[in-house]
């Protein structure tokens, strides 16, 4: 960043009477200002990309080069300085190069401003609104939906309801989790060119419509409905959605939504995936419905296997049977744990059986809840 302000003010002092020096200099101010705050707000809120020791002013660098150029959707910020160092040359050697060059070294800065502070924008709404919240902390957005969500924030969309009454109840907020939970999560694929494109060529000029029906596209293609039914049925621990799917599925269960207060008492708690079964089991395989260690691995790593605690649970109950495990489900604060405690203490047992039901019934709530 501070060698692209070096490289900026060189070329307008040497090459344009010195007409841009100040207006460099103070956006540079005014972007490191935001910065600044981005930071303080990522690591106060426990957003993870931001909170990390390896992020900084140059990581938002190379997120808003995604915005801003198609030349290379994962480039370092040292492409990204030889990007500007490469442009502003050529356009050195240009006839009127001076227009062309105000032009260049204008839009590149103020488009970088507009993305750090479009970027905070977002992270204060993260600190004071709890479908934020959930997105980037119980999530935690993917690394690459990032450019594309400042993106939608920068036009005014992100938050703008999506054009059609069969769509009025969501936002582009809403179709950016979708995309996150199904494709980025769930089928752990990265399929940046494509969104990296998009995200580049996004302007404007873009109807709510064709940008609605462009996202849907990209989800159906990556990601069709019969797809993500065979992945909800298959193992999914290592699915890093599952925090938000049964949080999400505790507020079906009591009827109403949690508040920002509440979701961020669950995230101080540590909410871990647990093994109903465990997966070193201390009970007979035949008890529970199994033939044999092999079958029990076949079915330990479904959504019927699996719910939410808090991580002091998670370790209180290590490889108990889930009768035994029931008092300290009884302590969660997640309602879907409440409810299965109180299951396995009505049959005294939790068997393959209950494990192919609550699959079945999760996969439907998930499918529903993100559609498409």
């Amino acid at each position: 960043m501070e060698k692209a302000k070096s490289l900026l003010i060189y070329f307008s002092n040497k090459y344009l009477e010195k007409r841009l020096d100040d207006r460099i200099n103070d956006i540079f101010g005014e972007i490191f200002e935001n910065y600044d705050d981005i930071k303080d707000i990522g690591e106060k809120e426990g957003v993870d990309l931001i909170s990390g020791k390896n992020f900084n002013e140059d990581s938002i660098m190379r997120q808003h080069f995604v915005t801003f150029s198609d030349e290379y959707y994962d480039a370092t910020a040292e492409y990204v300085l030889d990007y500007l160092k490469k442009n502003l040359m050529n356009l050195r050697n240009e006839g009127d190069r001076r227009k062309g060059m105000e032009d260049f070294i204008s839009n590149y800065a103020e488009s970088l401003l507009q993305y750090f502070i479009s970027l905070k924008n977002i992270l204060v709404r993260v600190s004071k609104n709890s479908k934020y919240y959930r997105l980037f902390v119980t999530l935690g957005l993917s690394t690459y939906l990032y450019p594309l969500i400042v993106k939608l924030e920068m036009l005014g969309k992100l938050s703008q309801k999506l054009p059609g009454r069969e769509f009025a109840r969501y936002t582009f907020l809403d179709l950016i989790e979708l995309i996150d939970v199904r494709i980025y999560k769930t089928k752990g694929t990265d399929p940046r060119a494509d969104i990296s494109r998009f995200t580049c060529q996004l302007n404007e000029n873009w109807t709510d419509e064709d940008l609605r029906d462009w996202l849907l596209d990209y989800n159906r293609y990556w990601m069709p409905r019969g797809t993500f039914d065979t992945f909800l049925h298959d193992r999914i621990y290592r699915n890093q959605a599952l925090v938000l799917i049964f949080t999400k599925y505790c507020e079906k269960l009591q009827g109403e939504s949690f508040t920002l207060n509440e979701l961020k008492v669950f995230e101080r708690m540590s909410p871990t995936i647990e093994h109903i079964l465990s997966q070193e089991p201390k009970f007979t395989f035949k008890s529970v419905g199994f033939k044999n260690r092999d079958e029990l691995e076949e079915y330990e790593d479904t959504l019927g296997n699996l719910t939410v605690v808090e991580k002091s649970i998670n370790s209180a109950c290590q490889n108990k049977i889930p009768l035994e495990k029931v008092p300290h489900y009884d302590t969660s604060r997640y309602k879907i744990t409440q409810v299965l405690a109180t299951f396995i203490s009505a049959y005294k047992n939790f068997t393959k059986q209950d494990i192919n039901n609550r699959t079945s019934e999760l996969a439907n709530y998930i499918l529903d809840t993100w559609w498409c």
